[in-house]
């Protein structure tokens, strides 16, 4: 089990963290002041990630931009 690799410690990412870093990417420790905040650290396969947010993150929270 050593060579196991961390969960990020962003809440809602599932990246494995970065070696020497409890976070997956920048985004991440950036986001971790504000654990409400969807992860945003762009990996494939991250399924924490907020896929389906503008660049102002308007949809997560049900708006939509017009």
């Amino acid at each position: 089990m050593a060579d196991q690799k961390e969960k990020c410690a962003h809440p809602s990412c599932v990246c494995p963290a970065a070696e020497d870093s409890k976070f997956c990417s920048a985004a991440c420790e950036a986001a971790s002041e504000n654990p409400d905040i969807l992860c945003n650290c762009g990996h494939a396969g991250c399924t924490g990630a907020a896929t389906t947010t503008t660049s102002t993150g308007a949809r997560a929270f049900g708006r939509t931009l017009e």
